[in-house]
């Protein structure tokens, strides 16, 4: 079982209707995007700290969640703020650079900070979402706001292949790390190199059992 659904499944507000949990998730995501910036703080705060409730997460253990996030979300930042211009005008502690001076944009930097704090917003409200929401009550909260069968039945497959592809990379890293493939740089990349090409291999066998299983149970192309 993935952690995300060990939480999903054991947490405090597990009992709580999806159609509840769905409308407050809107309710972040309409915070997220309005424009007042202290409430986006707020609310940060507050569904950080509900989460964690829920949850019985430590604080270490919520900020894990970010590390995969957050650099795209710095380099996006980043991307934004900094400029490179003929004059110094404009630019925070400008850096001469082959003839033009590069820094930060004083224009941009506002609308920058601004992106970042949309996105950690809708990031936090989704992962209490995600965190207090097991996948059963999902898809009745798809169901309730009948979206099409074609989309929901997507759904429930995508979320069967991501276990597929975690099952299938554990199992290909903890052999390879028990044959020390991992000891040195240069072994690291040949593995990785290895298990990128192994994995692509195994979800498609993975695929095919899955395949065989639903026409041993005589699936008609609708998951009832």
């Amino acid at each position: 079982m993935l952690s995300i659904d060990k939480y999903a499944y054991s947490n405090r507000f597990v009992g709580w209707s999806p159609n509840m949990k769905g409308l407050l998730w809107l309710l972040g995501m309409v915070v997220a995007f309005q424009p007042f910036q202290p409430l986006k703080g707020v609310a940060i705060i507050f569904v950080a700290a509900a989460t964690m409730y829920a949850t019985h997460m430590s604080f270490k253990k919520y900020m894990i969640w970010f590390y995969a996030i957050l650099p795209f979300l710095l380099l996006s930042i980043i991307g934004i703020i900094f400029t490179m211009g003929n004059t110094k005008a404009g630019i925070y502690y400008p850096v001469p650079l082959f003839g033009h001076y590069f820094g930060i944009s004083i224009a941009m930097l506002p609308k920058g900070l601004r992106l970042g704090l949309q996105v950690l917003t809708a990031v936090v409200c989704t992962y209490w979402f995600a965190l207090t929401t097991p996948f059963q009550q999902i898809i009745k909260l798809l169901k309730a706001v009948h979206l099409p069968k074609l989309m929901i039945e997507e759904t429930m497959l995508m979320y069967r292949f991501i276990f597929i592809f975690i099952d299938a990379f554990e199992q290909i890293y903890r052999a390879q790390k028990l044959r020390l493939g991992y000891r040195n740089f240069r072994l690291a990349m040949r593995s990785s190199a290895i298990l990128a090409k192994m994995l692509f291999e195994q979800v498609f066998v993975n695929y095919e059992q899955m395949v065989h299983a639903l026409d041993a149970k005589l699936y008609d192309g609708e998951f009832k």
